[in-house]
């Protein structure tokens, strides 16, 4: 049976299953069409009447590593500024400012007192979404904000903490009718990006990839685009105000991209509901089907949501909240509030984020000792494959052994080349009489390392301590591409040596391609991953190098020496 016909026709068999994925599914379920739009319900966007027109006050104040600006639409964030020159610009040379959005209704730190639909007729302490709050006093880093009318006086305070890129905001409502009346308090932080800037491409994360959080405890909920599709908000986890609610007690509620993060902590006794939304933003005047408008984006949405609270004549309550709105660095996160809350977990480390924890610590000590994430990659590359070594080693004897009966493998796959099933047989018993284990058994070592090297994978791939940060004169920033394509040319040039150091099994046309094709895969993979990645890569195709030779020569000196070859 001829071998190319057969890779022939599992290329085209993968090339058509690829189309149908990507194209023909889509179509036949009618998921790749813009048509359908998110039941959304009411509008948040209703505005207290005023006798007249307020006009708009800022507010600026300052904390540790950022500067802020709010407004009294809304009393919410305007702006927020991180001071550290790495954070002054972003990804395609977008401002520094952490506030994408400008509706009122949509800004971070909005709060909201109306009752929901499903309060029946109960006294409203305020009938509107949006507030008209006046400035009533500030300072170099507080403001202190007054909505007030017949029935209601709310009194917000915005006040920087002496922690980096956190804000306590503290609410008093208090009912100044002569009859009991009920609000709902809702916190809420939103982000808003075009679609095509969250798009990934190529291995590459965009920077805006974002996710909408909830944590219960310490177990963090997370949700993307896929879980906003209009007919998602049939689902029970959504209320009758289409927001999907996660079951308990939040710690906090969170809108987070690659790099960054905006999370409401509660602080008081209260025990609020995390709720979470992503709607779709299009001129849908002009444009019926929303994927045409090159405008198309979404807004991300968290909130704590307190629940109705009814009030007595004359009575008052106060609310504290804790926002942390900044880059996700490990050791930021781990003392948000002073420490004791379970805000790392805002890290998204994935499937082995235990392994991925254990290594972000690790990389944090090697910085400290080097002062340089670049050489901590490294270092940490070398200490991972030394662990690593014990379940290599029988892999590199196999190669050995491999190396060593070659000659007879080419042989008995020229002799049988027309059929597979009486090559394979022959190359069994070839094995068997060498006492050389199966090939396939010599992946086991390669996949029990997978979850640590994954972990690895996923860490650097959206670690913050590496963003904008230079190593050396050829990368800029860990956390893009290096400058003229140096590490994909090193890395593809070490994966072929690595190619030709191991013996390839298969005739000789899957040698060739085998040959080829893992490091021209490699090279432009890493034509568009951070190189931070490249420098993980690199240094361990290196290190996968010096340990092939090293141990290869020790056995020659073994066998030289009168000692057995390992089998």
């Amino acid at each position: 049976m001829e071998e190319r016909p057969n890779l022939t026709r599992w290329l085209l068999i993968g090339l058509a299953v690829f189309l149908f994925v990507t194209y023909g599914w889509p179509a036949i379920t009618g998921k790749s069409g813009q048509s359908l739009v998110q039941p959304l319900g009411r509008a948040d966007d209703t505005v207290a009447p005023t006798e007249r027109p307020v006009d708009e006050q800022l507010c600026a104040i300052a904390g540790p590593r950022f500067r802020a600006t709010l407004t009294t639409k809304g009393g919410s964030l305007r702006s927020f500024t991180p001071d550290d020159a790495k954070y002054q610009t972003r990804q395609d040379d977008r401002s520094s400012d952490l506030v994408t959005t400008t509706l009122p209704s949509r800004l971070p730190l909005r709060t909201d007192l109306r009752l929901p639909a499903s309060a029946g007729g109960a006294a409203e302490q305020v009938g509107f979404d949006d507030l008209e709050w006046r400035l009533e006093s500030s300072t170099a880093t507080s403001c202190v904000f007054r909505f007030e009318t017949d029935t209601t006086t709310a009194t917000k305070t915005v006040a920087s903490t002496e922690r980096p890129f956190e804000l306590e905001l503290t609410l008093a409502v208090t009912n100044k009718s002569k009859e009991a009346r009920s609000h709902r308090l809702t916190v809420e932080n939103a982000e808003w990006f075009r679609a095509a800037e969250t798009q990934s491409s190529w291995q590459r994360q965009s920077e805006y990839q974002t996710q909408v959080e909830v944590a219960i405890g310490d177990k963090v909920s997370r949700f993307g685009l896929e879980d906003f599709e209009p007919k998602d908000f049939e689902d029970q986890a959504f209320t009758d105000e289409k927001w999907r609610r996660t079951a308990g007690d939040a710690s906090f509620a969170s809108v987070s991209t690659s790099y960054f993060s905006k999370a409401l902590v509660p602080l008081d006794d209260a025990k609020p509901a995390g709720e979470t939304r992503v709607e779709e933003v299009f001129d849908r005047a002009q444009f019926a089907d929303k994927g045409k408008d090159p405008q198309f984006g979404h807004t991300y949405r968290a909130r704590l949501n307190y629940g109705v609270r009814a009030l007595g004549p004359g009575e008052t309550v106060s609310y504290r909240i804790l926002a942390f709105n900044g880059p996700k660095e490990r050791e930021l996160l781990a003392n948000v509030g002073g420490g004791g809350r379970p805000t790392t977990e805002i890290l998204n480390l994935g499937t082995f984020g235990a392994i991925g924890k254990l290594l972000i610590r690790y990389l944090y000590l090697l910085n400290s000792l080097v002062s340089s994430w670049g050489w901590a990659i490294c270092l940490l590359t070398i200490t991972v494959k030394l662990l690593l070594f014990p379940l290599s080693i029988s892999q590199i004897k196999s190669t050995i052994a491999m190396r060593r009966l070659k000659p007879e493998m080419d042989a008995l796959n020229a002799k049988y080349k027309d059929d597979a099933q009486q090559r394979g047989l022959a190359l069994q018993e070839l094995w068997r009489k060498n006492k050389v284990a199966n090939p396939m058994l010599g992946c086991l070592p390669v996949l029990l390392q997978m979850p640590v090297w994954w972990a690895l994978y996923t860490s650097l791939q959206t670690a913050v301590e590496l963003y904008h940060t230079p190593f050396g004169p050829f990368v800029p920033d860990l956390s893009a591409p290096g400058k003229y394509f140096i590490i994909p040319a090193l890395l593809g040039a070490s994966s072929f040596l690595q190619q030709h150091l191991m013996p390839m099994q298969g005739d000789p046309m899957q040698q060739r391609m085998m040959k080829w094709m893992m490091p021209t895969i490699f090279t432009v993979m890493m034509l568009f991953l951070p190189a931070g990645l490249g420098i993980y890569f690199l240094t361990n195709t290196w290190l996968g190098i010096v340990q092939q030779v090293a141990v290869e020569r020790y056995y020659k000196s073994q066998e030289s020496a009168g000692e057995p070859t390992p089998a």
